[in-house]
């Protein structure tokens, strides 16, 4: 049985489609499981969150027995948005929102700098990305001589 060149090619060309097709089925699976473990770890941490403020606790409390009055939240998307609305009013200021996408935030925080500017100074920096807390702390860790410290630690304290 002779092959033209065309077939091979062909065959060459369905296995290589193949296989890109299962690779890339086998990345989609693989972030999708990622993201639904950060979603529920969203959803452990924001039940804790309402099972705490259900007893009358905020996280005012924590940053007032840390001796923080002054704070910078890292990631301006729904955790940070709940964490300002839960210390808006209270003794707690919260200077500046730090994120790498400014323009794509939906921060309600005024004044937001790229992780990578001259930071002002401040008590310590809440990431409320938490599931990439340490890649985060260590860029802020060259950025800034405060506490960084994860929103988990922050609601899992109190």
């Amino acid at each position: 049985m002779k092959l033209s060149l065309g077939k091979i090619l062909a065959v060459v060309g369905a296995i290589t489609a193949s296989c890109f097709i299962k690779k890339n089925k086998k990345q989609k699976i693989v972030a999708l499981k990622n993201r639904i473990e950060v979603l529920s770890d969203h959803f452990q941490l924001l039940n804790h969150w309402l099972e705490i403020k259900s007893e009358g606790k905020t996280t005012v409390s924590y940053f007032k027995e840390m001796g923080y009055r002054h704070i910078a939240i890292y990631g301006m998307a729904e955790l940070a948005n709940r964490l300002s609305e839960e210390l808006s009013g209270s003794s707690i200021c919260i200077d500046y929102g730090i994120d790498r996408d400014i323009c794509c935030s939906i921060a309600r925080i005024d004044k937001v700098f790229f992780p990578y500017d001259d930071l002002p100074e401040t008590d310590a920096i809440i990431v409320t990305p938490y599931s990439s807390f340490e890649s985060i702390k260590t860029i802020l860790e060259e950025k800034v001589n405060c506490p960084i410290i994860s929103l988990e630690e922050v609601i899992w304290s109190i």
